[in-house]
């Protein structure tokens, strides 16, 4: 008696890094918890915090350097290197506007 199994279509490796270069830093945080609650049973909900970050690819910073590295900034920005929260804001904005014309365009493709 034969038996048959379902197949499906995967890609290889290569195909899914390819995707995740072209991300920022954002959109593969995203998919990173993304991954992560896909992958969660119950043993992953008894593990701490460092276990779950265990291999981020990220330095992460104790409250004191967090602190060494503000009082930096504002000392820059005292010494006038910076940019203003004004300008900031206005980059920000023109950001945004360029993103929602980029996705008004796809859409209509």
């Amino acid at each position: 008696m034969a038996t048959t199994t379902a197949r499906r279509s995967t890609h290889p490796m290569s195909y899914y890094r390819n995707m995740v270069k072209n991300m920022d830093d954002s959109q593969k945080l995203e998919l990173v918890s993304f991954i992560i609650d896909s992958m969660r049973s119950a043993k992953t909900d008894d593990l701490s915090m460092e276990e779950m970050l265990e291999g981020y690819p990220y330095k992460r910073y104790t409250k004191a350097e967090m602190n060494a590295k503000l009082d930096k900034a504002e000392a820059n920005f005292e010494a006038g290197r910076g940019i203003p929260d004004e300008e900031a804001w206005d980059d920000l904005e023109e950001e945004l506007v360029l993103e929602k014309q980029e996705l008004e365009m796809a859409e209509a493709i």
